[in-house]
Formats: structure tokens, sequence, C-alpha cells
């Protein structure tokens, strides 16, 4: 019995060990979220999109009123949001919303990474 307990233990951290090594996401994910840009509109980021996963799949997210996530199913694991808002003069107009913030799920791991841009030097000083 105390055999198959340290095999369990081993194995388990073998896997843990393995799992350190892997990327936190495929470098076509990388590659579309260093390309993602404010204001961009979202037929411009499904371009983008495609260009990496050609058999990505668009789906609307979730809004509230004037804000909201496009959704990108990538693989059968990985699939991204992007924040965006509607123009109030086309509600059927949606751009990348200025605060960046992207999702990245991993289905695999039941993992979400929550990607959020942050300019400091518009940060107001207390002199």
């Amino acid at each position: 019995m105390k055999l198959i307990t340290v095999a369990i233990v081993m194995f388990s951290v073998a896997l843990g060990a393995l799992a350190g090594e892997e990327p936190l996401f495929p470098d076509g994910v990388n590659q579309i979220l260093g390309r993602i840009q404010p204001d961009m509109s979202e037929a411009q980021v499904e371009e983008i999109v495609k260009i990496y996963y050609p058999d990505a799949i668009r789906a609307g997210g979730i809004w509230s009123g004037q804000t909201g996530f496009v959704d990108f199913e990538l693989t059968s694991r990985y699939s991204i949001s992007v924040a965006e808002y509607n123009n109030p003069e086309n509600i059927n107009s949606r751009f990348v919303h200025s605060d960046m913030i992207l999702y990245v799920y991993d289905c695999e791991l039941n993992r979400r990474i929550n990607i959020s841009f942050h300019n400091w030097d518009d940060e107001t000083t207390d002199d």
C-alpha cells in the first residue's frame, strides 16, 4: 500500500513539473494579443485572429449597456475574450475598449488568464 501511495505522489509531482515547463499559452495567442490595439474594430481583431487560427469561431460575449466582450474560440483548448464598446452613433459598430482588458481561457486546465494594460505615465502624482 505504501508503494502505491509513493508511486501516486511521485506521478503527481512529475505531472506538476511537466505542467510548469509548458508555456502559459501558445505562441499564436501571444502574437494575437500583442497586435490588438485600442479603438481597433471588431473586424480588424478578427482578421488578426484568423492569421494565426484560420478556423477560429467568433461569438458574442457578455454585454452590459455600451460595453462588453467579443469571444473567439481558437481551438478546443483555448479561447480569448476582448473588451469592446459600441459606437454611440452606430450601435452595430464595435471597437476594442481603451482599457484593453483581455482574457485567455484554457479549457483543458480550467484556467482564465486576465490581461489588462495600464500606462503608468498617465498617472497623476501627489507632490
